[in-house]
């Protein structure tokens, strides 16, 4: 029998295949404590990681062999402390993709339809005057150009949907830009009527929508950002909307969460929703079962699927 840590109150119905283990999970909506959590790794086999999980922690954990991100992003694990100790971890981009992209095509929808907009003014006294046809008008997504930042799992999963919905669509992968990522993307996003963020959070992609690169969207662009908030240079983004230069943006993710930027709040035309973009039944569910599967490997000496940090399988 194996020692697993969950760091988050995940539902525990969703490790079933994990029964005959010990399972250590904090009750639902609770976290783990750094210290708690140095406490339990050093008896730990393997960790479900939904929260962060830093380097001091991680070299705790003498018999860890595997550490299993809960999600695609893996920016809050230190990964290479976790390769120092010859810890792999993996991730489970493909049991994310759907949800991710429902969550961005329902953020386009939403700020080019003006949904969000037009749902907190219809709560307004005396709000007849929007049933008016021909006032307030938005934007169809067919036949928009849409330029996807991230062609991975999650951005081809966009892609797809985008497509069937009659949008053009263009992207890139970090792998093919041979220079300057943000020279690349300036190039991809300049004739995009809506620009959408997939990739992950690395040192590289760290504010690579810049207030340079983001000053090279054109006039009236949507930006979606599904990602991770500190792709993002919030402030600069704000002065867009604030100024008219952008017509909205979908948000997702925020640099500094829960936190979310007055500026942003104020902001008519951004939709912000609360990092939603797993966050079904059916998703949850089924990244539990992945990360299970992923421990179960690792425990019977299989090397697991999805190992992100190079540490090479030798069990």
């Amino acid at each position: 029998m194996a020692d697993i840590v969950v760091t988050s109150g995940i539902p525990a119905e969703g490790f079933a295949l994990l029964k005959g283990h010990a399972l250590h999970i904090p009750p639902t909506g609770c976290v783990f404590t750094d210290e708690e959590l140095m406490q339990l790794l050093p008896h730990a086999d393997a960790v479900v990681a939904s929260t962060a999980l830093r380097g001091n922690v991680i070299r705790t954990g003498r018999k860890l062999k595997i550490i299993a991100n809960y999600g695609s992003g893996y920016n809050v694990i230190d990964i290479a402390a976790a390769a120092a100790c010859g810890i792999p971890v993996t991730n489970i981009p493909e049991v994310t993709a759907s949800a991710t992209a429902e969550v961005a095509i329902g953020l386009m929808l939403a700020v080019i339809r003006r949904m969000g907009e037009m749902n907190l003014r219809l709560r307004e006294p005396n709000a007849e005057p929007l049933f008016t046809m021909g006032n307030e008008m938005g934007y169809t997504l067919r036949g928009k150009r849409l330029a996807i930042v991230g062609m991975g799992t999650i951005g081809l999963e966009v892609k797809r949907i985008a497509e069937v919905m009659g949008m053009e669509v263009t992207g890139l992968r970090r792998r093919d830009v041979a220079g300057s990522m943000q020279e690349a993307v300036i190039h991809l996003i300049q004739d995009a009527d809506i620009v959408s963020l997939h990739c992950p959070l690395t040192e590289e992609t760290r504010n690579l929508m810049s207030r340079e690169v983001l000053s090279h969207m054109k006039q009236g662009s949507i930006l979606i950002n599904t990602a991770r908030g500190a792709v993002v240079d919030t402030e600069a983004l704000a002065d867009l909307l604030e100024s008219g230069h952008l017509f909205g943006a979908g948000l997702d993710v925020f640099p500094d969460e829960p936190h979310v930027p007055q500026r942003l709040k104020a902001c008519k035309r951004a939709v912000l929703t609360p990092h939603l973009g797993t966050n079904t039944v059916e998703t949850r569910y089924a990244m539990a079962e992945a990360c299970s599967k992923q421990i179960l490997d690792a425990l019977s000496g299989k090397e697991p699927q999805n190992i992100i940090n190079g540490v090479l399988w030798n069990a």
